[in-house]
């Protein structure tokens, strides 16, 4: 009896997941750097956690979310590259690198991935 019961309750456990559709795979490429080529803007966010999972549809699905005003933009904005004053900072998780921008409009930087900002690296500091 106790394991008819246990099979029971992981059958109903894995039920919801049927009906649920397939989520489709991150795209890469150059259609992850920002809001697409020649548009003279990519996204950014205060929080790089925030920008991996805004990001992870890829920049297409990225830029429909911040047009919808009732979404939920974790913070992100599309920002122009002409506004970007420099690079504050840089870090590589896994295989991607992201830079963090500096905007006149705030004291955060807004993270991006690199080379979106097409701006030169933030210079490392010397060596002691």
């Amino acid at each position: 009896m106790p394991l008819r019961v246990a099979v029971l309750a992981l059958g109903l456990c894995a039920l919801p997941a049927l009906g649920q559709p397939a989520k489709a795979p991150a795209r890469p490429g150059p259609d992850r750097k920002g809001a697409g080529p020649g548009t003279g803007q990519v996204i950014g966010c205060p929080s790089l956690a925030n920008y991996r999972m805004l990001m992870h549809d890829g920049a297409a699905a990225a830029a429909a979310l911040l047009a919808d005003p009732k979404a939920d933009h974790l913070g992100c904005t599309l920002v122009t590259r002409s506004e970007i004053t420099g690079l504050v900072d840089r870090v590589t998780l896994g295989d991607r690198s992201y830079e963090c921008a500096g905007l006149p409009t705030t004291t955060a930087c807004h993270w991006m991935e690199a080379g979106a900002a097409a701006r030169p690296a933030p210079a490392a500091a010397p060596k002691r």
